[in-house]
């Protein structure tokens, strides 16, 4: 099932298609901050990936996977398509690792994730990488109290592979 709580939170938003690498794991609750490989391939951001291309937006079910908590991409690489949102000015209500609050207002911060099907969080205690930069708390969008309005640092966006 795909998340109905998470995602863009931003109407109108740009973005486009693009082929997925193989076995990629998608949380239907999840960040799915995404990067592009040197085939032009949607790969999963993972914890200490420095620049993204966008969000993606994860089909429902389970493609290749096992879990009704995550669809994962084929074995192949393109095999299978995801649409990644590439809009600046997007925003995006995501889980947290902890309590955010609206004094973290304009913080950078980093992501939480590994390809395996585990839970996908926004690190708002942590600036290192810097790939998302603080709007608002959670709260403010009907989230709960640990989750978190972020837009992808302008700084931090992937250029053509």
């Amino acid at each position: 099932m795909a998340s109905i709580k998470y995602g863009c939170i931003t109407p109108n938003v740009t973005g486009r298609e693009y082929p997925v690498a193989a076995a990629q794991y998608f949380r239907h609750d999840g960040v799915n901050a995404v990067y592009l490989d040197g085939s032009g391939h949607v790969t999963l951001g993972l914890s200490a990936t420095a620049t993204l291309k966008g969000i993606a937006i994860v089909p429902k079910g389970r493609g290749a996977g096992t879990s009704d908590n995550y669809w994962k991409s084929s074995a192949t690489a393109a095999a299978d398509s995801v649409f990644v949102i590439t809009d600046l000015e997007a925003e995006y209500l995501l889980p947290a690792d902890d309590t955010a609050t609206a004094a973290m207002a304009g913080n950078a911060c980093d992501l939480i994730s590994v390809n395996d099907g585990t839970a996908t969080t926004v690190d708002v205690g942590t600036s290192t990488t810097d790939v998302f930069l603080i709007q608002a708390a959670g709260t403010k969008y009907g989230g709960t109290t640990t989750d978190v309005v972020v837009k992808i640092n302008p700084a931090k966006v992937q250029a053509d592979t």
